[in-house]
């Protein structure tokens, strides 16, 4: 029985050896992990725009660079918005909502358009980037509060002395 004993230990794994099987089985654990949790990511489905929070630059990358958040404006409003260049691959349509009612789609990164808003509320923009199976890729978001224009005032009726004066009348 030694003898078999003895046979054993000499065919020891070296510790340098075992530490690198052991790393080899935990990076593949770990991709494994990864790519369970990649699975279950991507069946999520897009978030409707009522759980979006209000941001000036939100998720993806998405950038909305007019109006400012908490801007108080004068309909109708200039929208702005893009998508960083990181992101730009996967996003095929820009959606842009007005209290959660689509008001603007288009194809590409960026979105430039004017929205006309009631005045005298406030009103909650949000912009999302979709790839192109329409999942969401990024949003951002901002409020706004219209207000009435105020009608420029009339120029001041011209005085009597900016008016020339009359040439004389011929005599007969």
């Amino acid at each position: 029985m030694c003898a078999l004993l003895s046979c054993m230990t000499t065919f020891k794994i070296p510790q340098t050896q075992r530490g690198f099987i052991q790393y080899l089985v935990l990076g593949i654990l770990l991709i494994l992990a990864v790519g369970a949790i990649a699975v279950f990511q991507s069946r999520k489905p897009a978030p409707s725009p009522n759980e979006l929070t209000a941001s000036l630059t939100g998720s993806g990358g998405v950038t909305i660079s007019t109006p400012n958040n908490n801007a108080t404006l004068t309909s109708p409003v200039h929208v702005t918005a893009s998508v960083a260049s990181g992101f730009t691959g996967p996003v095929r349509t820009m959606q842009v909502f007005r209290d959660n009612t689509l008001v603007y789609q288009g194809a590409g990164t960026t979105v430039d358009t004017s929205l006309t808003l009631t005045a005298g509320a406030t009103h909650n923009l949000t912009v999302l980037a979709l790839k192109q199976n329409g999942q969401l890729e990024g949003s951002a978001a901002v409020n706004v509060t219209i207000v009435a224009a105020t009608p420029s005032p009339l120029p001041p009726p011209p005085s009597a002395s900016s008016v020339p004066p009359l040439p004389p009348v011929p005599s007969p």
